[in-house]
């Protein structure tokens, strides 16, 4: 069992991490059904952190999973919160308003390249060459398929000092990004319900005095539809998705995750095209094509590297003994 668990780790913590970005592209879907119902953008970013954490407290408590943290794991989970949760998602959204969607994508898709700076620098990890050429690869691919994409056009002019200003807010979004699993890492040993519960519910801390004090009406209680996006934003692009990444991160560590949860972009362009009807142009299928095969690589790369030293170190375990 043993030797399944060390073989096989890389692997789930890709499946892991795949499951969690196909979930994550789903946000901005269910973002644009509840727009139309009138709901504000800051509402939604609130109500999605904010009943996520009170989802997943309920989880941890009832699996018994809470217990007494030190001060060293809370500023972790506070780092999480305020960087990876609100700095993020507002950083993200002061890019797209300043550089347009389509260039605001693909700068948060650089998360990996910062996951790396700070893996080499703290930890002394290092990719090898092999390594680095697909997961620039797997980046080239996103970055053509989402910019040769109908992107919303940029606010502000183009290399103007707003645009700027959008690109630098883009690059940091990117940063928040590619801080979560090295701060996840940092927390140590602790639960995942108790690392997404706490991280969300300090995330919609900082959010909170920034939503406003006149925020758009409720939906009705009548008015099931309303509900039921609702529900579905608060479960499967925030529940199910970040306990899916977490443990993602537990399993392969903060590089793996990141790359892989970025089928996210790809994922959230395929069901724009089924659910919308929104076309897809060659390149952007030429783009996803690229993605794949990019992280296809690194999944086979990071199987066999870990499968050859398990196998290797259990052959003590299943020699029969010399007898004495």
């Amino acid at each position: 069992m043993i030797t399944a668990t060390r073989a096989g780790a890389p692997l789930a913590a890709i499946a892991l991490a795949l499951a969690a970005g196909t979930l994550w592209g789903s946000l901005g879907l269910i973002t644009r059904a509840l727009l139309g119902y009138g709901l504000g953008a800051a509402q939604l970013a609130l109500l999605r952190l904010g009943g996520a954490f009170a989802i997943t407290l309920l989880a941890a408590l009832a699996l018994r999973r809470v217990r007494a943290l030190s001060m060293r794991q809370w500023a972790w989970l506070a780092a999480i919160g305020a960087v990876c949760q609100a700095l993020g998602s507002v950083s993200f959204s002061a890019a797209v308003d300043g550089a347009g969607s389509s260039l605001a994508i693909v700068l948060l898709c650089m998360g990996p390249l910062f996951t790396a700076a700070i893996d080499r620098l703290c930890f002394g990890e290092r990719l090898d060459g092999a390594a680095w050429r697909l997961v620039l690869l797997a980046l080239s691919g996103l970055a053509l398929s989402v910019l040769c994409g109908r992107g919303e056009p940029a606010a502000a002019g183009l290399f103007a000092a707003p645009w700027y200003a959008g690109v630098a807010w883009g690059l940091l979004s990117g940063l928040c990004y590619g801080l979560f699993p090295i701060f996840a890492r940092a927390l140590g040993p602790l639960d995942t319900w108790v690392v997404v519960s706490f991280s969300l519910g300090l995330g919609a801390a900082c959010l909170a005095p920034l939503h406003g004090a006149a925020p758009a009406a409720w939906p009705a209680l009548s008015d099931v539809p309303a509900w039921l996006w609702i529900a579905a934003l608060i479960l499967i692009p925030t529940v199910f998705a970040d306990v899916l990444y977490v443990r993602a991160i537990a399993l392969g560590g903060p590089m793996l995750a990141t790359v892989f949860a970025l089928v996210e972009v790809p994922a959230a362009a395929l069901y724009a095209r089924w659910w919308l009807g929104a076309p897809i142009a060659p390149a952007q299928w030429f783009g996803i094509a690229l993605f794949c095969s990019g992280l296809a690589g690194l999944a086979w790369c990071r199987g066999t590297a870990a499968a050859a030293p398990a196998a290797a170190a259990d052959l003590p375990a299943v020699q029969p003994e010399t007898p004495s």
